[in-house]
């Protein structure tokens, strides 16, 4: 059996260079993804020689992502699949690239049946149309942004830093209870898994090497974000906060972060907001911004045994 683990952060030591060995560009790949997000997807994995096995729960049974390193990923796959025929399933990839396709279609000639998952496209975003919000597209945004110059004259973006951790943890708690009170019971457990997710974020921040900054006007703080590198040119924005109460704060913080990224990281050149996990009013929020490009994500099942 393979021996799944829980995530830990302090496995980032040697978890985090077998993700970067591929660098696949979908936020499943992250490690701050897979630790923060343990318990609502149930992210167990394991190491098998240079590679990385991910098992996670969905509602047809266990999942796997991409066996992701180095080296032959055949074992990897094979080690999968008996995983899979213990729990009585059919092997089932998630988060899978389109070059992840062809390579089971090439190497598995009818093996696997796919899917594309739209609910799964990760937005990507170039990082300096994010940071300058230029051209009649991103018109509106520019105007939410200049009612906040009005609203809070002299607001400022900092670099997140360790004294900035309580209080975007009360922000959080303060959003996660008004959440509550608005979505009503239906929407309970997805606003709780994100409250604790965040709340993972936040508490270990520099483990997860994540990077964030925090808006204020005065001493007051208007929202943050928080995000950590994903490949060398990508950089993955995990959690966003802002007072819903002021005109132009969420505008104005992902602007920020974008700035701050461009500035430390020259050779970032896109920012990934990841999916929109088929929500609607989630979906038009990351299409006003004008994506630059989705990336595709598939999913592949067994429709015939392995030989």
């Amino acid at each position: 059996m393979i021996p799944f683990q829980i995530p830990q952060a302090s496995d980032a030591s040697w978890v985090r260079p077998l993700l970067e060995a591929e660098g696949l560009p979908l936020c499943n790949y992250s490690f701050p993804v897979l630790f923060c997000w343990r318990e609502a997807y149930g992210f167990r994995y394991a190491p098998l020689g240079r590679r990385l096995l991910v098992r996670l729960n969905s509602s047809l049974g266990h999942s796997y992502l991409w066996p992701v390193g180095e080296g032959d990923p055949t074992p990897a796959l094979q080690a999968l699949t008996e995983d899979a025929r213990r729990e009585g399933h059919p092997l089932r990839l998630i988060a899978l690239t389109l070059y992840h396709k062809h390579w089971l279609e090439d190497t598995y000639p009818g093996r696997f049946c796919f899917e594309e998952v739209r609910d799964g496209f990760d937005y990507l975003y170039a990082v300096d149309r994010l940071a300058d919000l230029p051209g009649k597209k991103l018109h509106a945004k520019r105007n939410h942004i200049h009612r906040l110059d009005e609203s809070c004259p002299g607001w400022s973006w900092s670099c997140l830093t360790e004294g900035d951790i309580p209080q975007c943890l009360a922000m959080d708690a303060l959003w996660h209870q008004q959440a509550q009170e608005r979505e009503g019971p239906e929407g309970l457990a997805s606003l709780e898994q994100e409250h604790q997710a965040l709340v993972l974020a936040l508490e270990n921040w520099r483990q997860l090497d994540l990077e964030g900054v925090v808006l204020r006007c005065g001493e007051n703080l208007l929202g943050f974000s928080l995000g950590a590198r994903l490949t060398d040119t990508i950089f993955d924005v995990h959690f966003e906060r802002a007072r819903g109460d002021i005109q132009g704060a969420y505008p104005a913080v992902n602007r920020s972060f974008a700035q701050a990224v461009r500035q430390r990281h020259p050779q970032v050149r896109y920012l990934d907001r990841e999916d929109d996990m088929g929500l609607p009013g989630l979906r038009k929020a990351k299409l006003s911004y004008v994506p630059d490009y989705l990336q595709v994500n598939f999913s592949a099942v067994e429709c015939r045994a392995s030989e």
